[in-house]
C-alpha cells in the first residue's frame, strides 16, 4: 500500500495496488511519511475501504470534518474499552465512535444534551458496557478537557453492545429491548402503584429476567423444557392472584403491539419475578 495523506499520526488515507482507497489505522502510520510511501502490513493494526454507500456519510468527510484529536481520544477509549471488557471489537465503532464523540464534544461546548429516559435499565442490562462508558467519559475530561453530560453514558454504552463481535445484538434491536423492558417497568408500576426502587438486588434480577425473556420472544424461542402442567400455573395463578394480572395485561401489550405470543412457561416466571421485586420491596 502507498500513502497519500494522514489524518493524524495514527490513522492514515492510502492506496493499494489495484488503486482502491483505504483508511488505515495503526502506531505511528501516518508518522513523518510523504505521499507515495509504502507503508507495511505489519503497522495495520484496522482497515476501511474509504468509499460507502451514499446512503451513509463518507469516511473520507467524516475523518476530514474531525479533530485529529477527537480520533485520537477515540481510539484511546476502544482500547480501553476492549480491554475492560476482555472484547474485540468490530471496526466500524472506530469510525461510528469517533464521529459520535466529535459531535457530543461540540454539544457539551455549546451546553446542548439530549433527554435520557432509558438510563437505569440500561445501566442494568448492560452493567460490564454502561461502566466502561463511564470511564470513557472520564478519559475524554482527562484528554480534552471537555465534560461530556450525563446522556452520553447511555449512549456510549450502546455503541460499546453493538460493537462487540462476540454480541450479534444490532443497535434497532439494543433500542427496541429498551423500549419493550421500559413498558413492561410501566406496567408492573401502574398496576401495583409502586415505584421500583432502581438500585436493589431484586430490581436487577427482575431486570435481568426481562433482558433474557426479550431475546427469546425476539428470536422466537422457548425456555428449555416441556410446556408445563397447566395445573401448575393455575397454582401460582391463584397463588399470586395480582402479579399474575400484571403478567395478562403485559401479554396482551406484547401480543397487540408486536405480535408476540407468551407462553404459560414464561408467564409463570414473570409471575413469580414480579412477585418477587414487588412484594419483598412493599415489606422491607
Amino acid at each position: 500500500m502507498k500513502y497519500i495523506k494522514a489524518f493524524n499520526n495514527n490513522v492514515a488515507l492510502v492506496e493499494d495496488s489495484s488503486g482502491l482507497e483505504w483508511i488505515v489505522m495503526g502506531t505511528g502510520v501516518g508518522f513523518q511519511k510523504k505521499k507515495g510511501d509504502p507503508i507495511e502490513d505489519s503497522s495495520i493494526r484496522r482497515k476501511f475501504v474509504a468509499e460507502q454507500s451514499s446512503t451513509r456519510k463518507p469516511l473520507l468527510q467524516v475523518l476530514t470534518d474531525m479533530d485529529s484529536e477527537v480520533l485520537d481520544v477515540s481510539v484511546e477509549v476502544i482500547k480501553n474499552a476492549e480491554a475492560q471488557l476482555e472484547v474485540t471489537f468490530n471496526n466500524n465503532i472506530y469510525l461510528t465512535l469517533a464521529d459520535h464523540l466529535n459531535f457530543a464534544v461540540k454539544r457539551a461546548h455549546e451546553s446542548i444534551d439530549y433527554a435520557d429516559t432509558n438510563r437505569w435499565e440500561v445501566k442494568n442490562l448492560y452493567p460490564k458496557e454502561y461502566q466502561a462508558a463511564k470511564d470513557a467519559i472520564r478519559l475524554v475530561f482527562d484528554r480534552l478537557d471537555v465534560l461530556l453530560p450525563k446522556s452520553e453514558e447511555t449512549f456510549i454504552t450502546y455503541h460499546f453492545v453493538n460493537g462487540q463481535q462476540t454480541k450479534r445484538t444490532k443497535i434497532e434491536e439494543t433500542l427496541k429491548m429498551t423500549e419493550v423492558i421500559n413498558r413492561i417497568i410501566e406496567i408492573v408500576q401502574y398496576h401495583f402503584q409502586l415505584k421500583l426502587d432502581e438500585e436493589s438486588l431484586n430490581y436487577t434480577r427482575f431486570i435481568t429476567h426481562l433482558r433474557y425473556f426479550f431475546i427469546r420472544q425476539y428470536k422466537q424461542e422457548s425456555i428449555d423444557g416441556e410446556e408445563m402442567d397447566k395445573t401448575l400455573l393455575e397454582v401460582v395463578k391463584n397463588k399470586y392472584d395480582k402479579a399474575y394480572q400484571a403478567v395478562e395485561k403485559i401479554a396482551a401489550l406484547l401480543k397487540q403491539k408486536y405480535g408476540w405470543t407468551v407462553s404459560s412457561n414464561e408467564k409463570l416466571y414473570l409471575t413469580l419475578h414480579i412477585w418477587r421485586v414487588t412484594n419483598r420491596q412493599k415489606n422491607e
